[in-house]
């Protein structure tokens, strides 16, 4: 497959996205080029690199702007209660397992 044809097959995968986190992530890789350059047969993408900065005392780790609004999301989901217990979840686990199994 040439670049031309891979170009080609990307833009018609990514344009049948409807999944926004997945399409944050395509943006994130494309843009931070947090990415290697693998060998003409490796056909595998790599996560972007994770950043962090030095103190004096510990790393601190900096999230990608992708990574900041899904932790602000799930921040603003459990203050306004839109969350269940592990125990809740637990339970809808099984029920749903044992639907599967019917």
């Amino acid at each position: 497959m040439t670049a031309s044809e891979l170009r080609l097959y990307l833009i018609q995968k990514i344009n049948n996205i409807d999944d926004i986190d997945l399409l944050l992530k395509i943006t994130s890789l494309l843009e931070e080029k947090n990415y290697t350059v693998a060998e003409e047969t490796s056909h595998e993408v790599n996560e972007p690199v994770i950043e962090y900065k030095k103190s004096k005392t510990k790393n601190i780790r900096i999230f990608s702007e992708a990574e900041q609004k899904k932790i602000n999301l799930a921040l603003k989901q459990y203050e306004n209660g839109e969350c269940i217990s592990d125990e809740e979840a637990q339970i809808e686990l099984e029920k749903w397992f044992q639907e599967q199994e019917k």
